[in-house]
């Protein structure tokens, strides 16, 4: 095949797209989540010396999107383990979600 036959065909199966930015929009994405990891944890650090509590909406924000992650590369990858690490955050939000409740109730 010739180069420009190769560069055809990884176009049509990127639908168009150039691969620099896509793979530049991931790492972004990446670098993206890191940040909100930080700001969250900051946030969570803040809360519990002003108000004398942890903040369970912040930890149940993280465990749901690691459950959409990891089902998400279940569906893709179909393997096992990542399924695993799904269901157990799914639940690990669920439980945190209902501590926020509680602590919102009382």
């Amino acid at each position: 095949m010739k180069r420009e036959e190769i560069l055809a065909k990884s176009q049509q199966e990127n639908h168009g797209q150039d691969i620099v930015n896509l793979e530049v929009s991931k790492n972004g994405m990446h670098i993206g989540w890191v940040v909100i990891i930080c700001l969250l944890a900051a946030v969570t650090v803040v809360d519990a010396v002003v108000f004398e509590r942890m903040s369970s909406e912040v930890f149940f924000a993280i465990m749901a999107s690691n459950s959409v992650i990891f089902f998400y590369k279940y569906m893709k990858l179909h393997q096992k383990h990542e399924l695993f690490v799904a269901i157990v955050d799914a639940v690990a939000a669920a439980a945190i979600l209902v501590s926020w409740l509680l602590q919102l109730a009382g």
